[in-house]
């Protein structure tokens, strides 16, 4: 999200357009990085250069001597200066410090100039920062899609056997395909005989009868067949897919980090769907065509046996031929696989980024990327058509040549006396081979499909085996019910990557919070924060060291117990479409109707739920959006309160939202979690300056651990540093609030 947030404001400033709407683009980077693109982006490159920027932001401390416009309601409440807004707000916006003074006779403010010696001294600072974050984007990025290549693995098939309920299951129907086909050659050759009787005998109930018990035994396989057939196949399809979602929703976080979402959508879509759809027809009709071509071969050779004089030739030439075409079209296929999944991947990236696409006018060079990904799809799927009319025209020549030998020999042997031909069944053999000059190379061309569809089980088995993350239960729950019961953390040498491949995150970390206090951690961008909240709730797990919390190793700890144990407001606010306010507040059902109105209360968002049509019965729209982002931290938070924790995690929560929705969510979390200990992680050090505790990181290391005021009297510390970043008059009012809240502890 930092990343592409500045990645967004480029683009925005790359434009070179003449009005520049910056929506909070600040938000989400530490103050030392937020003056950087303060002074070298927005003025350097938009306002010196004379356009006209409309910044909306929470950092007022760069507001300066701008001009202001107050909006409450959808209306205009003021235009002016800042001063202005404030006593035209009626108490809403309040004042905050900000540089007003020293921007003024500094230049530093939207409408002035600035020093380029302080810019390059910014630029300096950060620049090994910028370095490790950028260099750093390859191996973070999404990795290539796998692609198998040579033959579909024998063990594919095993594993398809087995979803379809065991190897003696698809051994049956082998079986039961075996006696359809000998009962429809058996009822062709009975009629075969009965035509040959005089019409006496042909009126014989007993052979009439033998008639009649065959084609219903046709009859009857035929049906047990296709129902048996198209049952174990659904079945097999519903095996695969239920183990990979379950492969999925237990992956590790890393899965997530290097799979796009419409990879994934793929293999639910199209590779399920083809598992569905049309390999149960597909093998269905390959088996009925395969049998239905041996039958007809067996009873060729039987009754003309020197007809197999011309079979090594064409066997030879069918397998070359076949050989050819399987791993020609199995290759297509799987490119053909691998080039959907752009086209999934794009459609999705473009339907959430729709606003930024129009707003860029790059709807040309959008169609144009998505027109390219269908082409190379298209080019695939012409291939694997094209080889498939290739080995038809071949097939049918081998029919040709078959069916063309056989006549030709049976008459030959007929007229010279030279072997006894029963025409019963050579006229039986003779009709069959007839029919095999378009069924023969369909059955061949169904029989590199079933390959070709084989590979959407190998795609979606390979995802019912990806690595899991911890047991979501363990034999420790039991021994811990009333965990966690006092909240103390304990961090003891510490080290987490989040994948193999890449360095450290943290680094050999250790500190201790007592049970009830609150700790602050702060940090440059890029230096462990977030990281450290994963692993304690072990969404990466730790390559060394441990977390104790109340003297638990949360390692022995299933996920369940650990992750409800716990309360988390994260940076963004998640709300579930589909379901009412309530049951995004209690999915589970564990608490009452008084419960949740009381959780509302405490956040004071129990009027705007009552004004809704159907109170906290009112379906939640897509991503929350019929609440505004500070409506939505609030019901997060009122979902928090809810579960009554020792322990909560405040993930930057204040970064997209007002200082008065800032003040209103750190009082509610100080009503309702009084004597709980509570991490918060925050980019904006006016909401932690107060805690009792401040962890500063750095390039995963802990630089200082200490009390706010023990900090701030070291003139040559790091959060002495970081509070200079954000301008001399707001970094004094954040040390006298340091001291006070310090000398307020001591009374």
């Amino acid at each position: 999200m930092k990343i592409t947030s500045r990645i967004g404001l480029a683009r925005a400033l790359y434009r070179d357009a003449d009005v520049l709407l910056l929506d909070d683009p600040l938000s989400a980077v530490d103050s030392r990085v937020g003056r950087l693109i303060f002074y070298s982006a927005i003025q350097s490159l938009a306002v010196s250069r004379g356009k006209c920027v409309v910044l909306v932001t929470h950092q007022h401390q760069y507001v300066g001597d701008s001009r202001c416009i107050l909006i409450s309601g959808g209306e205009l409440k003021c235009d002016g200066s800042f001063s202005d807004c404030i006593d035209a707000s009626g108490g809403k916006l309040q004042y905050v410090s900000q540089n007003a003074e020293d921007l003024s006779t500094s230049g530093h403010s939207l409408g002035g100039t600035f020093h380029e010696n302080e810019i390059s001294e910014l630029n300096a600072d950060i620049e090994d920062e910028g370095d490790e974050i950028f260099t750093s984007i390859p191996n973070i990025s999404s990795q290539d899609e796998k692609k198998f290549t040579g033959m579909v693995s024998r063990s594919t098939f095993i594993h398809y056997a087995k979803c379809m309920g065991g190897l003696w299951s698809a051994f049956g129907l082998l079986c039961i395909f075996i006696l359809a086909q000998a009962a429809v050659l058996g009822n062709i050759a009975a009629i075969g005989r009965w035509s040959q009787l005089d019409p006496i005998e042909q009126k014989s109930n007993l052979f009439l009868g033998t008639v009649l018990v065959i084609l219903a035994a046709v009859i009857f396989f035929s049906i047990i067949r296709s129902v048996i057939c198209f049952a174990l196949t659904i079945r097999a399809s519903k095996q695969l897919h239920d183990a990979m979602t379950a492969a999925v929703l237990r992956a590790k976080i890393e899965f997530f980090d290097t799979n796009p979402s419409g990879r994934i959508l793929n293999r639910f879509s199209a590779d399920v769907g083809s598992n569905d759809d049309l390999l149960p027809p597909t093998l269905f009709d390959f088996l009925m065509c395969a049998f239905l071509v041996g039958g007809t071969i067996a009873t060729a050779v039987s009754a003309l046996p020197i007809v197999l004089v011309v079979f090594p030739p064409l066997i030879w030439y069918f397998i070359r031929v076949r050989k050819l075409f399987v791993t020609t079209s199995r290759e297509l296929k799987r490119l053909e696989g691998l080039a959907r999944s752009p086209i999934f991947a794009m459609m999705s990236e473009s339907l959430s980024g729709i606003s930024t696409i129009r707003a860029n006018g790059a709807e040309s060079y959008i169609s144009k990327q998505f027109e390219k990904y269908h082409d190379a799809h298209s080019r695939a799927f012409w291939g694997f058509l094209s080889c498939s009319r290739w080995v038809g025209f071949r097939m049918d020549s081998i029919m040709f040549i078959c069916t063309s030998s056989a006549c030709f020999v049976a008459v030959l042997f007929s007229e010279r006396g030279w072997f006894e031909v029963d025409p019963v069944v050579f006229g039986l053999a003779l009709s069959m081979l007839i029919q095999l000059g378009s069924i023969f190379q369909w059955t061949i061309r169904q029989s590199a499909e079933v390959v070709n569809q084989m590979v959407c089980v190998e795609r979606v088995s390979e995802y019912s085996k990806l690595d899991s993350e911890a047991a979501l239960t363990t034999d420790q729950d039991k021994l811990h019910t009333d965990w966690p019961s006092s909240g103390s953390i304990t961090v003891r040498n510490l080290s987490v990557r989040y994948r193999s491949n890449l360095p450290l995150s943290l680094k050999n970390i250790s500190f201790t919070v007592p049970s009830g206090k609150r700790l602050g951690i702060v940090g440059r961008t890029g230096s462990g924060k977030s990281t450290l909240v994963q692993a304690l709730f072990r969404i990466i797990e730790s390559e060394e060291g441990s977390i104790l919390i109340d003297g638990v190793d949360i390692k022995h700890l299933g996920l369940h117990k650990l992750r409800k144990g716990m309360a988390v407001i994260s940076q963004h606010p998640t709300l579930f479409s589909g379901c009412t306010i309530r049951e995004n507040l209690d999915p589970f059902h564990e608490y009452t109707d008084g419960d949740i109105m009381d959780s509302l209360s405490s956040v004071q968002m129990i009027r705007a739920i009552n004004d809704l049509p159907q109170g906290i019965h009112t379906p939640v729209a897509e991503s929350g959006s019929n609440f505004s982002v500070g409506e939505r931290q609030l019901l997060c938070l009122a979902r928090a309160i809810l579960q009554k924790s020792k322990i909560l995690v405040l993930d930057e929560p204040t970064a997209n939202v007002d200082s008065k929705t800032d003040k209103l969510l750190q009082e509610a979390v100080s009503n309702a979690f009084l004597g709980s200990t509570i991490i918060s992680v925050a980019h904006r050090l006016d909401t932690i300056i107060g805690n009792d505790i401040i962890l500063v990181l750095g390039e995963g290391k802990v630089l200082e651990f200490g009390t706010p005021a023990d900090l701030v009297s070291n003139p040559n510390s790091f959060f002495n540093a970081m509070l200079d970043d954000t301008g001399e008059i707001m970094a004094a009012d954040l040390r006298r609030k340091a001291t006070f809240s310090n000398r307020s502890e001591q009374i």
